[in-house]
């Protein structure tokens, strides 16, 4: 899902599981193909968006430990599925790793980054978002019998000053204990 937009000025936090090739080609393609005015934003896991940056050091430290402590995993999406009619968003959702995935958001959202959600935490890589229902249903139609796997081997973090420009500020590899 896409992080609430925060005021001017108020630097947020991303963490994502970045998507390697050849999967990040393959949909960027299916978003740009589809009109999706995020198709530009490189794909990946979101792990946690939109909470507040309030010490930068605190929050490196805090994420190079969790990532240290996390062994590297491989992850299977299957199908398609949707947050409609809550955002108009359709996703391939995480099939094997999902308890990965969830332990993982867990300990990240702790320590500097402990605040409650917006949405409850669902695995997924989104396909297409903003756009039209019959677009919606044609990218979830086209992708519902797709499967695919990746090493999550890494994990990014990003920084926004509510602009939605989102700046990478480091990635760290995981299980470096």
């Amino acid at each position: 899902m896409q992080a609430p937009v925060g005021r001017a000025g108020e630097e947020r936090v991303g963490i994502v599981i970045p998507i390697p090739e050849p999967h990040a080609a393959r949909l960027a393609g299916l978003r740009a193909a589809a009109g999706d005015p995020f198709a530009a934003v490189p794909p990946h896991l979101t792990l946690l968006t939109g909470l507040p940056a309030t010490d930068w050091n605190q929050i490196v430290e805090h994420v190079a430990a969790v990532a240290a402590a996390t062994e590297p995993t491989t992850l299977r999406f299957s199908g398609t599925a949707t947050f409609r009619p809550l955002t108009p968003v359709v996703y391939c959702p995480v099939s094997v790793g999902e308890r990965w995935c969830r332990t993982l958001h867990a300990a990240l959202q702790a320590g500097p980054l402990a605040a409650p959600s917006a949405y409850p935490f669902v695995p997924h890589v989104t396909l297409g978002q903003g756009l039209d229902d019959a677009t919606l249903d044609a990218l979830e139609a086209s992708q519902a019998a797709v499967e695919w796997e990746l090493r999550a081997d890494r994990v990014s973090l990003y920084g926004d000053l509510g602009d939605a420009d989102w700046k990478l500020r480091a990635t760290f590899p995981l299980g470096t204990l």
